[in-house]
């Protein structure tokens, strides 16, 4: 006998969560999360989106999940094109990440002016500054509650040369970075 759950069994019953919606933010703005910039291009058009709901699957296959908001204008360019990069996002790109999350009401196409950008194989558009970028393919995608839940398998990654940048995290409901901590 399996003991995996289907996500269908899992969504099933995310009506019945006791927590309210207020709460459940206010929790969870408690918690560090790592800033990306999810990016695509292709028939769709290009788009991009500034995301803190990113993690890792596995490693074999390379699988990462991102979750996006079905209201955002890049959840439907994301699902016409079918690839994406991951731009995890270093201290001094504040400006970039609140670019991609619509502040100033900047059209989608100059969002990609401020920055520099490469194209990885896939065809989706890369952060050169980034601390890492992944290029990936969405390979499956669940609609739960009022977001889009992508999987995409990974195929390469990039990232800034330097090794001194610290990472741009979300906490609190503003940017932090990250120090060391002795072991």
């Amino acid at each position: 006998m399996s003991s995996a759950v289907s996500i269908e069994a899992v969504a099933s019953h995310i009506t019945d969560a006791a927590i309210d919606a207020a709460s459940f933010r206010d929790a969870l703005s408690r918690a560090a999360t790592a800033v990306t910039v999810i990016a695509t291009d292709g028939a769709g058009g290009r788009a991009g989106v500034t995301c803190s709901a990113v993690c890792s699957v596995s490693d074999s296959p390379p699988t990462v999940l991102f979750c996006i908001n079905r209201r955002s204008a890049a959840n439907s360019v994301i699902k016409s094109n079918g690839v994406v990069s991951i731009n995890w996002l270093h201290a001094s790109q504040t400006a970039v990440s609140q670019l991609f999350a619509g502040a100033g009401a900047v059209p989608m196409a100059q969002r990609f002016d401020g920055d520099s950008w490469g194209v990885f194989a896939t065809g989706a558009p890369y952060s050169k500054s980034a601390m890492v970028a992944l290029d990936c393919k969405v390979v499956d995608q669940i609609e739960i509650g009022t977001h889009s839940v992508f999987v995409a398998q990974v195929f390469g990654s990039a990232g800034a040369e330097s090794s001194n940048n610290t990472p741009l995290v979300y906490c609190r409901r503003s940017y932090a970075t990250t120090q060391p901590v002795a072991a």
